[in-house]
C-alpha cells in the first residue's frame, strides 16, 4: 500500500500565513510603509434592516476588509514592482511613462489632447467663452481690490508637458503637435489683451530650458524642480516691485546641495507607483538660499490663491519677504505664518474678510491643469467678503455651524454626541460650534501674546 501524502506542513503553513494577515488587519502589529495616494473613505455604515436591504452595508463591509487587509502594503508594492521591472508597466493610471523613463502626471496630458476641454466645456468655443466671461470677473475684481489697496498678479505656473514635449510617448506627442487650442494659453492672450498683470512662466522655462544647468523638472516630478525655487521666487519679487510701491530684496543661492535624496515634489510621481525598491535616480541640486536682506518691518502682507505649485514657495525663504502671509488652497484650506489658521476652511471662517481686507498682495498660481477651474470661485468669495464686510456674532456662529454639518464625519459625530447627552442635534450643534469657536480665539490670543 502507497504512502498518503503528508500535506500537514504546507496545510500548517498555509493556515499560519492566513492567521497573520488576519492578524495583521486587526492589530496593524508589524509597521507598515502607508500607500501613497489619494483614498476617499467611505463613510461607516451602521447594520440595520434598511442598509442590509439595499446592499449599502455589505458594500462597506467589502470596502473596509480590503483597505485593512493584513500586509496589504507589502502585497501592492510588491505587485507594483514586478509590474515595472518585469514589463515597465506602472499600474497608477494617473502616471504615464515617456521616452528615457520620464513620468507625466496624467491630467497634464489630458490637457493637450483636449480630453479636459470635452469632460468641462465640451467644445473649445464654449470654453473661450467662459474663459471670456472669467477674464471680465477678473477685471472687476482688480478694481474691487484695488480700491481696498491690494494689488493682484496671476501666476500661470508652467508645464512639465510643454517644456519637455520631445519625452512624451508617441501618442501624445503626435497630439501635442496637432494640438490647435490650449485653454491656458488662450487665457494668456486674452490677458495680454487686457493688460491684466501676470506671469507665463511656461514661456519662460521654454525658452530658459537649453541654458538652465539643472532640470526645470526631475525625471521624476510634476512641479517646478527644487533646483528653479530661487529662480522662481527672484522672478516673483522682481514683478512685484515692478508692479508695487513695495521695494524687495534679492535672492542669494549659498549651496547648490547635491543629492540623490529629492524633495517630495521632486519625487511625487515616483512615489505614485508605490514600488517596493526606490527606483536609481541621478543626483540633483537641492540649493540653499537666502534673501540679501529683509528690509526692515515695512513689508506687505501676501495672500496667495492657487495650487500645490505655492507650496514650494511659502516653505522657503520666498516667504520672509512679506510682513505676514497666508495661502487659500484651491480658495478652501488656509494655510498660514499664523498658526492658529491653519486649516480653516475659506468658505466658513468668520474672519475671511478680515484677512482679505489687511492683505496688501493678492497672487494667485495656477496650473494649466487647474485653469478649466480658474481661482476656484474666489471672484466670488471677495465680491462676497467685501459686500459682507465684519460679521456679528451670531452670523460667525452659524458659518461655523455650516461648516460642521458640510463634514459628514463631523457631524455625524455631533449626532451620536446629542444622542448621548439626551439633548437635541440643533442644540448640540450650537454648543459645539461655539466651543470650538471660542477655542480658535484662545490661540489667536496666544500666538498674538508670542509675538514682538
Amino acid at each position: 500500500m502507497k504512502n498518503r501524502p503528508h500535506f500537514t506542513i504546507p496545510f500548517l503553513c498555509l493556515m499560519g500565513f492566513l492567521v497573520a494577515i488576519f492578524v495583521q488587519g486587526l492589530t496593524h502589529w508589524v509597521p507598515a510603509k502607508p500607500l501613497v495616494g489619494f483614498y476617499d473613505a467611505k463613510r461607516p455604515v451602521k447594520l440595520k434592516v434598511d442598509t442590509w436591504l439595499d446592499g449599502s452595508y455589505q458594500d462597506y463591509l467589502t470596502d473596509y476588509a480590503r483597505v485593512h487587509t493584513g500586509f496589504r502594503e507589502f502585497f501592492i508594492r510588491n505587485y507594483n514592482q514586478c509590474c515595472y521591472l518585469c514589463f515597465n508597466k506602472i499600474t497608477n493610471d494617473n502616471v504615464v511613462c515617456g521616452k528615457n523613463n520620464e513620468l507625466y502626471m496624467k491630467m497634464y496630458l489630458d490637457d493637450v489632447t483636449g480630453k479636459r476641454v470635452k469632460e468641462y466645456f465640451k467644445t473649445a468655443d464654449s470654453a473661450k467663452a467662459v474663459a471670456r466671461e472669467h477674464v471680465q470677473e477678473t477685471l472687476r475684481l482688480i478694481d474691487t481690490l484695488q480700491r481696498h489697496g491690494t494689488q493682484f498678479l496671476f501666476v500661470f505656473a508652467p508645464s512639465k508637458v510643454l517644456t519637455y514635449p520631445e519625452n512624451l510617448p508617441d501618442a501624445y506627442r503626435d497630439s501635442l503637435e496637432h494640438c490647435d487650442f490650449l485653454l491656458s494659453q488662450y487665457y494668456i492672450e486674452q490677458f495680454k489683451a487686457h493688460g491684466i498683470n501676470h506671469i507665463d512662466f511656461t514661456h519662460y522655462f521654454k525658452t530658459l530650458r537649453d541654458t538652465f544647468p539643472y532640470p526645470l523638472y526631475t525625471r521624476y516630478g510634476s512641479h517646478w524642480s527644487e533646483a528653479t525655487i530661487p529662480l522662481v521666487a527672484d522672478t516673483l519679487l522682481r514683478k512685484l516691485e515692478a508692479m508695487t510701491p513695495y521695494r524687495f530684496p534679492d535672492i542669494q543661492v549659498l549651496d547648490e546641495n547635491y543629492s540623490t535624496d529629492y524633495s517630495e515634489q521632486d519625487g511625487e510621481l515616483e512615489a505614485l507607483m508605490n514600488l517596493y525598491f526606490p527606483v536609481k535616480k541621478p543626483a540633483v541640486s537641492r540649493p540653499s538660499f537666502t534673501l540679501t536682506d529683509t528690509l526692515g518691518k515695512d513689508k506687505p502682507n501676501l495672500l496667495i490663491v492657487g495650487d500645490s505649485y505655492s507650496i514650494q514657495l511659502v516653505n522657503s525663504c520666498f516667504a520672509d519677504a512679506f510682513n505676514r502671509w497666508d495661502f487659500w488652497q484651491y480658495n478652501d484650506n488656509i494655510l498660514s505664518s499664523r498658526e492658529y489658521l491653519n486649516w480653516k476652511k475659506v468658505p466658513y471662517y468668520a474672519k475671511a474678510y478680515e484677512m482679505l481686507e489687511e492683505t496688501d498682495i493678492v497672487v494667485a498660481i495656477v496650473t494649466s491643469a487647474y485653469i478649466y477651474e480658474y481661482l476656484w470661485g474666489f471672484e466670488q468669495t471677495a465680491f462676497r467678503l467685501f459686500a459682507k464686510g465684519s460679521l456679528s456674532e451670531e452670523e460667525t456662529i452659524q458659518l461655523k455651524i455650516n461648516e460642521i454639518k458640510n463634514n459628514p464625519q463631523w457631524y455625524e459625530r455631533i449626532v451620536e454626541q446629542a444622542s448621548e447627552r439626551n439633548v437635541s442635534v440643533e442644540e448640540n450643534l450650537r454648543n459645539n460650534a461655539i466651543y470650538v469657536l471660542d477655542a480658535d480665539k484662545k490661540k489667536q490670543e496666544a500666538y498674538e501674546s508670542q509675538q514682538p
